[in-house]
């Protein structure tokens, strides 16, 4: 009765009208159990999400109600990726969508796949993110959930992982996809969410105007809808278009919002990313204490987070204001490190712009053994993309 009390309150009816229902009073109270566990997920109130999580559970087994027992599954599974617990995320993704797609509970195991994906993304595995996220669209078609958020998501995080493996037209349709959808239009953080993915695919494409006015809008997005998370990584990407800009000092100046908007929220996960652009500014500037200081400490968090891309980012830092000291050979050696970690990542594209960058600033140093050995990397990809690009050609 208690639980009964507690639903009717939140949903704005009565306990009789409630009881009403004749015949189907487990599955409402299911229902609504699920509906108020979501709503305390996207909160990120983990513990009442559990509680309420537990009461759907035992009206599933209790009532033998299956899409009960799969959505209580599949949000078991969000409650441990939104706390970070990644492994158990995986596993319980991998069974729920066996579960959905057994039962061709098609919206289920579409949900299962972007979460699946945004799982690959955290791990820097973009490749298997964007197959996850392809999957998911296609069996979402199935679904014909165009109007659910969940589709829009996916185009998103697709969009991401496009970006990453630097296909930067697709991944622009991609997130104009998600813009131009009607959730978009309704929602503001989705619209946001898509603003910024344009942005960061214009500025990569050189189109500063067009990245500013995007993020912007980004930004007002997510300041509507209180999306401090959103708006932590906005606020980056704007840093970004600053520095590239020629502006270092404003790009600070947003670098260090962003992390006062961290502390908000209490998830240091992303600390790193931004401790690093702090770093390369005060490159910029030529303050190479104060770069030092940053890099060395972003370093130090992937070291707690365990995230190889952005440790060789802190390297590349640390490389560069080693070599503005004069200290060639571990410079050299910080920086192939780091070209290590994007091949193995594939991202060729991050890993022939550090080359080539670090292999000119050697020869305007005067290092021209180690210039030779990084610009020449640069060489031999300008010569085997064109290569295998015509054998694939032939192949089709």
């Amino acid at each position: 009765m208690a639980t009964l009390a507690f639903l009717a309150r939140r949903l704005g009816t009565s306990v009789d009208a409630l009881l009403g229902q004749e015949g189907h009073m487990p599955e409402t109270a299911a229902a609504s159990l699920l509906a108020l566990s979501d709503d305390a997920t996207r909160k990120r109130d983990v513990a009442t999400a559990a509680k309420l999580l537990d009461a759907a559970e035992f009206l599933g087994e209790k009532f033998a109600l299956e899409e009960t027992k799969r959505e209580a599954a599949l949000q078991r599974a969000q409650v441990a990726f939104e706390q970070q617990a990644f492994e158990d995320a995986w596993a319980r993704l991998a069974a729920s969508k066996d579960d959905a797609e057994s039962a061709r509970d098609h919206w289920r195991q579409g949900r299962a796949l972007v979460l699946m994906g945004r799982i690959k993304i955290r791990a820097r595995d973009y490749r298997e993110a964007a197959d996850l996220l392809e999957r998911a669209l296609a069996v979402l078609r199935t679904a014909r959930a165009s109007r659910d958020p969940v589709r829009a998501h996916a185009l998103i995080f697709l969009g991401t992982s496009l970006v990453w493996l630097n296909r930067l037209e697709d991944a622009l349709r991609r997130y104009r996809e998600a813009a131009a959808s009607d959730v978009a239009k309704r929602d503001p953080a989705v619209r946001g969410r898509a603003e910024w993915g344009i942005g960061w695919v214009q500025r990569k494409l050189g189109r500063l105007d067009e990245a500013r006015t995007s993020l912007l809008h980004a930004r007002e997005s997510f300041e509507a809808a209180e999306e401090l998370e959103d708006l932590l990584r906005v606020l980056q990407n704007i840093g970004q278009l600053d520095h590239e800009e020629g502006r270092p000092r404003e790009a600070l100046r947003h670098f260090h919002h962003a992390l006062r908007v961290m502390e908000r929220l209490q998830r240091p996960l992303d600390r790193a990313a931004i401790l690093t652009e702090i770093g390369r500014a005060h490159l910029t500037l030529g303050e190479l204490e104060d770069a030092e200081q940053f890099a060395a400490q972003a370093l130090d968090e992937t070291q707690r987070t365990g995230d190889p891309v952005e440790a060789a980012e802190a390297q590349v830092v640390l490389g560069r204001v080693r070599l503005a000291r004069g200290e060639v050979k571990p410079a050299v050696e910080g920086v192939r490190r780091a070209l290590s970690t994007f091949r193995e990542r594939g991202l060729a594209g991050r890993e022939m712009q550090v080359a080539r960058e670090f292999g000119l600033a050697l020869k305007e140093r005067g290092a021209h053994p180690e210039a030779s050995e990084f610009l020449a990397l640069v060489a031999e990809s300008a010569v085997v993309a064109p290569a295998a690009a015509a054998s694939s050609r032939v192949r089709s």
